[in-house]
């Protein structure tokens, strides 16, 4: 009842919530975000019923990144749903650039911080090293330093990472992958209780969209990276390459996507600088590959062009067809 009275409160006082369909969201996936709070409602797309108020996967629209993040997760049914009391939490966020457009906004990632925080869990540890100076772009920093102070990181794995024995396991016995046979990736990845994947939609030259199942990325050593471009004998085999993340993703799933589809650059991904664009998007869901099947289409390109999504939907690792979910958007 709490969470229906919630999502009731968001619906009246921070914009019009709507379940939206496949070809409505293609449609207006570059525009929703002119539509304010209190428009009428947009032919082909229903109002979320308030007696199933929690969607699959929730948009927010809207400049306030830190609020609508909260929202984006409090629309999927809360982050209690997703973090038991008392759990470790593994988190990845793409933090390791400097340029505007090519790393996940900190408000994104100190909101779902604090939403982890608040839902239970005893520890957040950052799967990949997060530098002081990224948390310092926020104007949330100083509010929220208590909690961030609290964070663990595990310290070595910062691009190009080594292979050390403390840190990091070697898999070896992957041999029901197509692609990826072995990889050297974070103990605490696969040790952790919960795994929560902040991604940034950008540009990635080799595999078009950097998003969620690319982001997986982040917990391998150089070496393994290095596998997933020149392994095939093919450098940056845009298949063998996408087939790779898909298996790796494969080896444990995130639990919750949180992605930043804010602000990022459409060309010379993934460290730009490049061209700028700006939905102001926030995506939360738990299937990866639904979630960059939308980013693909925010980003401008189809689903089908995208190989990782095409790949993970074929091996059983998401749904690309995201209208076959509760898939419910907000403009904030």
């Amino acid at each position: 009842m709490l969470q229906l009275l919630d999502t009731f409160e968001a619906f009246i006082t921070n914009g019009m919530e709507k379940k939206i369909n496949r070809r409505e969201f293609i449609r207006k996936s570059g525009t929703l975000g002119v539509i304010t709070a209190g428009a009428s409602m947009i032919p082909g797309i229903g109002a979320c019923s308030l007696l199933s108020p929690s969607a699959d996967i929730s948009v927010v629209s809207g400049a306030g990144y830190f609020a609508n993040t909260l929202k984006a997760i409090d629309l999927i049914g809360g982050m209690k749903k997703f973090i038991p009391e008392g759990s470790t939490v593994g988190l990845l966020i793409n933090s390791d650039f400097d340029i505007p457009g090519t790393y996940v906004n900190p408000d994104v990632a100190i909101a779902a911080v604090k939403s982890i925080f608040d839902a239970g869990a005893q520890s957040i540890i950052c799967l990949q090293k997060v530098k002081e100076e990224y948390w310092e772009r926020s104007s949330y920093y100083e509010s929220h330093k208590d909690i961030l102070s609290t964070l663990k990181q595990v310290e070595t794995n910062v691009f190009p990472s080594e292979y050390n024995d403390d840190d990091f396991i070697k898999l070896t016995d992957l041999d029901n992958n197509k692609a990826l046979k072995e990889t050297e990736v974070v103990k605490a990845w696969l040790e952790c209780d919960v795994f929560v994947n902040i991604p940034i939609c950008k540009h990635h030259a080799s595999t078009l969209l950097t998003g969620a199942m690319k982001n997986i990325m982040g917990v391998s050593t150089r070496k393994a990276n290095v596998t997933f471009h020149l392994g095939s004998g093919v450098r940056n085999d845009p298949d063998y390459l996408a087939q790779c993340i898909v298996d790796q993703n494969l080896v444990r799933k995130s639990d919750l996507c949180i992605m930043d589809a804010t602000e990022f650059i459409t060309d010379n991904g993934p460290s730009g600088p490049g061209t700028l664009k700006k939905p102001q998007k926030i995506i939360a869901g738990a299937d990866m590959v639904a979630i960059d099947a939308i980013a693909a289409e925010i980003l401008g390109y189809s689903p089908g062009e995208i190989l990782c999504v095409v790949k993970g939907h074929e091996s059983g690792l998401g749904n690309k067809e995201y209208s076959d979910y509760n898939l419910v958007e907000l403009n904030a």
